[in-house]
């Protein structure tokens, strides 16, 4: 009974002008029917009659999938709708944004047009404006140098008025010492006009001109003992038959000093008249001298400069020749700690400053380095390190400065206490290393060695003596076991007969 009326129960008439329109609204909807004039089409496959409680649900799920079907549509319909209106809405912000622009830009022309005529008045006005500017500056100049030369003025006029003052009252005094001092009668005890005393007075210092005769006196009678004693400084020196008899004679009073004054100084002048002539005789033969000296001192220096050059190019020479040898030992010692287990090495030895003296020892002092792992910086030999590292590290470093010692010629490596401290495996190394070098370089390797280095001595040297004592008591070691390794056998064939033969006895 339910589904009796379901043809007709969503049926749409339309216009005969839209049935294409229909027909493809229809196409998705499943059992669409469309009826026309020209007969029935059927646009859309329907499902057959749902039957049974199966059928009847899974029908149902089918309506419900299409139902949402459609509510995804319509909804990402309200969606693209939504977005439509936002994008209108944008456009109309634009377009608001567009026309507030607009007239911005109407009113920010207006404005930079009042701004042009306002900077046009003012360019207008700026020379009157200057011109004024300076007209002022003029005025306030003048006007405080004027003040400035009255101020001078003023001051000139009291000054002037302190002076005319001070001239009145030196005039008074003046006046009343020339009436003090009696001037007739000095006139008359100088014996001269008065034109010699003003010009005697004249070349005087100012601070002897107010001096009395009796002052002046003692300052003569001073610089006579003065010069006395300069002349003669030793009690003991040799003085002049007559400046001797002259000293004698002015002892005792006044009157006599002043008598003999003259004849004093007399005999005093002619004796260093003397005396200058021998001594810039003295001069002459010192300066000649000192030119020979100089001349002397001339060469000497030149021949030292000479020498310091000399010695500075055989330091530069030197100093190459040890960078060298040392580079190349750093370089030697870092390919043969690298190539037996190690993680670097290398050899640190800045250049010494030359000694100032040359008679000083000019010491190099040279570091040896090596890497603990790999990565590493290199660390310096005294550094704190275990004593088996530091053995292994001095016998490649030996190696090294008898491999770049070589030079091709004939060397001769002898080693002490080779081993000691070495695990197993460094020994092993020690002695292949040592191998290495006699037979890469030429050079013959003579080590000692403890007991417990037989094993790994005998399997590498190509002689090994072992020296045997049984106790300290005995003067005469054993019979010595030697042990060689000669490449070349047919040489051991020949000289066997000479190795095995007895000794010899006298």
């Amino acid at each position: 009974g339910e589904l009796r009326g379901w043809p007709n129960e969503h049926a749409v008439i339309v216009d005969a002008a839209q049935l294409d329109a229909a027909a493809s609204a229809l196409a998705e909807l499943p059992g669409s029917v469309l009826v026309s004039a020209a007969g029935v089409s059927v646009v859309g496959a329907f499902d057959g009659v749902a039957t049974g409680r199966e059928a009847r649900i899974k029908a149902a799920e089918q309506r419900l999938n299409r139902a949402k079907d459609v509510q995804e549509r319509a909804a990402q319909a309200v969606r693209d709708g939504e977005e439509a209106v936002a994008e209108a809405q944008r456009r109309l912000e634009g377009a608001r944004a567009g026309v507030r622009l607009d007239e911005l830009e109407a009113k920010l022309g207006e404005r930079r047009a009042r701004l042009a005529e306002l900077n046009a008045a003012i360019e207008e006005l700026a020379p009157k404006v200057a011109e004024a500017e300076r007209q002022a500056g003029a005025l306030d100049f003048r006007a405080r140098t004027r003040d400035m030369e009255i101020e001078r003025l003023e001051g000139r006029r009291h000054r002037h008025e302190a002076e005319r003052a001070q001239a009145r009252d030196q005039a008074a005094k003046v006046t009343a010492e020339r009436e003090s001092l009696k001037l007739d009668a000095l006139a008359a005890d100088w014996g001269g006009t008065v034109e010699t005393a003003r010009e005697w007075l004249a070349a005087l210092p100012e601070e002897e001109r107010p001096r009395t005769a009796e002052e002046w006196w003692r300052v003569a009678e001073r610089h006579l003992d003065r010069a006395l004693r300069d002349t003669f400084p030793e009690d003991d020196a040799e003085v002049p038959e007559e400046l001797r008899f002259l000293l004698e004679e002015r002892g005792g009073s006044t009157a006599r000093e002043q008598a003999t004054f003259a004849a004093v100084c007399g005999a005093l002048a002619s004796y260093l008249r003397g005396q200058e002539e021998y001594e810039r005789h003295q001069r002459r033969q010192i300066e000649a001298q000192l030119v020979s000296r100089q001349r002397d001192l001339a060469a000497a220096a030149r021949g030292a400069e000479e020498a310091a050059q000399s010695t500075a190019v055989h330091r530069a020479a030197l100093t190459a020749a040890i960078k060298a040898r040392l580079t190349r030992v750093a370089e030697e010692f870092e390919k043969l700690d690298t190539s037996y287990g190690g993680y670097g090495a290398t050899l640190e030895f800045p250049v010494p400053p030359a000694p100032a003296d040359p008679e000083q020892r000019w010491q190099w002092r040279v570091t040896p380095k090596w890497r603990r792992g790999e990565g590493q910086g290199f660390v310096p030999y005294n550094r704190r390190a275990n004593t088996a590292l530091m053995d292994e590290k001095a016998v490649k470093l030996v190696c090294a400065a008898a491999i770049a010692s070589s030079g091709g010629g004939h060397l001769c490596l002898v080693l002490d206490e080779l081993g000691r401290n070495l695990g197993k495996e460094h020994r092993r190394e020690a002695v292949a290393l040592f191998r290495r070098i006699g037979e890469t370089y030429g050079i013959t390797v003579i080590g000692a060695l403890q007991d417990d280095m037989e094993p790994y001595a005998i399997d590498a040297c190509g002689q090994y003596i072992k020296l045997r004592r049984s106790s300290d008591a005995m003067p005469y070691n054993e019979p010595p076991v030697i042990v060689g390794h000669d490449q070349h056998r047919e040489r051991v064939r020949a000289l066997a007969a000479y190795v095995d033969r007895g000794a010899v006895t006298g």
